[in-house]
């Protein structure tokens, strides 16, 4: 398969090679521009060079945000980021991977608190202690959006990566229970999110749990139609050196809507992961901690289900990371109505 146009999210395990996931995407190496925001990043980076260059192949960009950051303040660091990516000419790269993309994220936050004018008609926050933290939240999910949207505009396939962290309930860590190091908008913007877990048959290719699935439109003699190309979970073959190998052969033979096979089913663990609920080992540690007094319900949803919204809500919310003419269109709302909503 070609490389996979769109903005995807990789998280998962330590040591499943994310970043190795990340660079093997199908472009070539002059085509690649990598913000690097992990430690061990470098070293990989010079080792490719090291080999590349006695191929007469080069690296297209290499940003080293770690050092970049060094002895800069968040919003140094946010606009320092910003200018690189200012920098960058479109089609200049076919990808663009940023490895990690959680410090930067938490820059934007810090970013639309200290710059309300830029999100709010009033050019200030609420100065209600419950409204004014919500209202900044928010903000900062939308210039996150607004980012990723630029990065997209630059290149046709953005790649951005996550580690894990532990999942807290009313400040008390649930065992052995991990989720994503992102905001909402990683889990509504991809194409495609993955979490890699380590492969159990030992080898260094590891598997992929799809939180995102993605598809391809097909054409009919009913018109077009849908079809899911990949199932929950896919294990690497014998002869796949990626990843991607595995996913390619899905894109050239799609699941569809045949029920998956034993080893593509998640198991009880890879579903709490994919369903972001708990196992019954987690549920058991869960309710030790409640007759402790450590958590306060035992009514416990990891992502509660959302209240309808309004139309303008709707509006607001893609307002970030679209067009008014592309919202319109999504929401099937008149586009001076749009328009309007967003004044």
């Amino acid at each position: 398969m070609t490389i996979m146009k769109g903005v995807i999210h990789v998280t998962g395990e330590h040591d499943t090679g994310k970043t190795t996931f990340a660079l093997e995407c199908g472009a070539q190496p002059e085509q690649i521009c990598f913000f690097d925001d992990d430690v061990k990043g470098r070293a990989t980076i010079e080792d490719c060079q090291e080999r590349w260059a006695e191929l007469g192949r080069h690296f297209g960009a290499y940003h080293d945000l770690t050092q970049l950051g060094k002895s800069k303040k968040v919003l140094e660091f946010h606009e320092a980021c910003l200018d690189i990516i200012n920098a960058i000419r479109p089609g200049q790269f076919d990808v663009i991977v940023w490895d990690t993309w959680s410090k930067f994220l938490k820059t934007c936050g810090v970013y639309a608190k200290t710059y309300p004018d830029k999100f709010r008609e009033r050019n200030q926050w609420s100065a209600h202690p419950r409204i004014r933290p919500a209202e900044i939240n928010k903000a900062g999910t939308f210039y996150e959006a607004e980012i990723i949207g630029q990065l997209s505009r630059l290149a046709p396939t953005v790649i951005l990566v996550t580690h894990l962290k532990n999942l807290y309930i009313n400040n008390a860590q649930v065992q052995n229970k991990q989720i994503p190091d992102s905001g909402k908008t990683l889990m509504r913007v991809p194409r495609m999110r993955i979490w890699l877990r380590q492969n159990p048959d030992g080898r260094p290719v590891p598997i992929g749990l799809f939180l995102k699935r993605f598809d391809k439109k097909i054409i009919t003699e009913n018109g077009l139609r849908t079809l899911s190309v990949v199932p929950r979970k896919i294990v690497p073959a014998d002869g796949d050196m990626s990843l991607w190998d595995t996913i390619g052969r899905y894109w050239d033979d799609p699941v569809g809507n045949r029920p998956p096979t034993p080893e593509e089913t998640p198991n009880e663990y890879e579903l709490s992961i994919l369903d972001g609920t708990l196992t019954a080992d987690q549920r058991r540690t869960l309710n030790l901690m409640l007759r402790a007094g450590m958590v306060d319900s035992d009514e416990v949803e990891l992502e509660p289900a959302p209240k309808e919204r309004s139309t303008q809500e709707k509006v607001q919310e893609l307002a970030g990371s679209t067009t008014p003419e592309e919202i319109a269109k999504e929401l099937g709302v008149p586009l001076p109505v749009v328009k309007a909503m967003l004044k």
